[in-house]
């Protein structure tokens, strides 16, 4: 009975001591706004807190005891070292008795984790509290299964801290006994490189077949990226990740990336990233989505339309564009297909061969808009004035390279209204040579050609 008094006494002296001590405290308040205990912070760590908690004397509530029970708790992850005492007497380090050391309601808890956290281990006990704090069907979270599973089962997650990996919570564990984050996370050593090197997502990657294939490709790719940043004085980093290394390692590229573009259309990647990501955004001032979704459509009419020679990469990609869908969408119906093939004897009368040159005209509407396509301009827009007979386009060639669009010509009431090569540019002067002889030769006027003129 000595004993108990002495011991009783030894609590209460601690109690005051504590008291008295000038640690952080917090008090919890119950629901019925009465304290039921309070908080003593003795110590906190990066990787650990040792803290008392002095309940109220209870009647009714066996934690607390008549006299106000004093419990201590030491939580040392990174040496696995832990304990609870209770009245001076050490017990089991269970969820119960850990949940005695935290009779707070959930308003208290941000206040709390900021009470037992570091400077440096800010974050870390809200992000497995959320994980931890209830699993599978569990409905509440409880900080003392929390408390318990960090220690016990997930201790590494102050590994992951200690890393500067903060927000971990949506990220598989493959190894929980892993001695670096990148073993508990599984990453290949290339894996774990991005991440440092260009901060690619950990939820990024993925394990399975090819991986080595995949990292080899995506690091190659990154390194590109990284080097056109510097080159151009813009950040891309985290729209590639997003459009094109994650896409690559779910094998599935997305049809607005530029690796599924390239892919598609047998293009150049590389090539394709700088042009979409970096020169379409310095030089025309269109953002990576845009310009990805712009030419997805432009690089699909010209491709549908047959067209093998046009700009893959044009200096002004909304124009390109805008262009290609014009012609794109000339559609001719039965009866107006006749009228353009009672045209096409007329303006055949105009062919001509003059020196190393040919004036050719188009046997067909889809003739026209391919030539609108290659050179960059919206001829094919002229199919209704042709059929109409109030418009005769023809094309300049090099007599030896009859597929080879060089400058479309328009003719108006004997006049050449018209004359212009890739883009509108006027024709090159040997071209402008061979046009003026055409126009001799049929008596027709250059005096106010758009082209000729300029």
């Amino acid at each position: 009975m000595l004993s108990d008094l002495k011991k009783s006494e030894e609590v209460e002296r601690l109690k005051d001591k504590i008291k008295t001590s000038g640690y952080p405290k917090y008090e919890a308040i119950g629901h019925s706004k009465s304290l039921i205990g309070t908080m003593y912070v003795k110590e906190k760590m990066d990787y650990g807190f040792h803290i008392f908690f002095i309940h109220e004397p209870s009647k009714t509530n066996k934690l607390a005891g008549m006299q106000g029970i004093l419990s201590e708790m030491y939580y040392d992850l990174r040496n696995r070292s832990y304990w609870i005492k209770r009245n001076l007497k050490e017990v089991k380090f269970s969820e119960r008795n850990v949940d005695s050391m935290f009779p707070f309601s959930g308003q208290d808890r941000s206040k709390i984790f900021e009470l037992i956290s570091t400077d440096n281990n800010q974050g870390l006990y809200i992000d497995s509290f959320n994980r931890l704090g209830a699993i599978d069907r569990e409905r509440t979270r409880k900080y003392g299964r929390f408390f318990y599973r960090l220690m016990t089962d997930y201790s590494f997650y102050e590994l992951l801290y200690k890393a500067g990996i903060e927000n971990f919570s949506n990220h598989d564990i493959v190894n929980p006994k892993g001695s670096s984050p990148r073993e508990v996370f599984g990453l290949t050593k290339t894996q774990w490189k991005m991440y440092v090197k260009f901060g690619v997502k950990l939820s990024t990657f993925s394990r399975g077949l090819n991986i080595e294939q995949k990292d080899n490709k995506s690091i190659n790719l990154l390194t590109y990226v990284k080097s056109l940043e510097d080159e151009f004085g813009i950040s891309k980093m985290t729209d590639f990740e997003k459009l094109e290394i994650k896409s690559l390692y779910k094998d599935r590229y997305r049809n607005d990336s530029a690796m599924y573009l390239a892919n598609t259309y047998n293009l150049p990647e590389k090539k394709l990233i700088r042009y979409l990501y970096f020169e379409c955004d310095v030089s025309q001032g269109i953002s990576t989505m845009t310009a990805i979704r712009e030419y997805r459509d432009y690089i699909r009419m010209t491709t549908e339309m047959g067209y093998e020679r046009f700009d893959r990469y044009p200096k002004y990609l909304k124009t390109a564009h805008d262009i290609a869908s014009r012609n794109y969408n000339v559609k001719l119906n039965e009866e107006e297909l006749k009228e353009w093939n009672s045209r096409l004897a007329n303006n055949k009368t105009y062919e001509s061969t003059l020196g190393d040159y040919r004036i050719i005209t188009p046997e067909t509407p889809e003739d026209l808009v391919r030539e609108g396509n290659v050179l960059g301009h919206c001829v094919g827009s002229y199919v209704g004035s042709v059929r109409k007979g109030l418009s005769t386009i023809l094309f300049l060639r090099e007599r030896e390279d009859l597929e080879h669009p060089l400058v479309t010509i328009e003719i108006r009431n004997n006049q050449i209204t018209q004359a212009y090569g890739r883009s509108n540019y006027p024709p090159k002067k040997a071209e402008k040579e061979a046009i003026l002889k055409f126009a001799k030769k049929f008596e027709l006027s250059t005096r106010r050609t758009g082209g000729l003129n300029e």
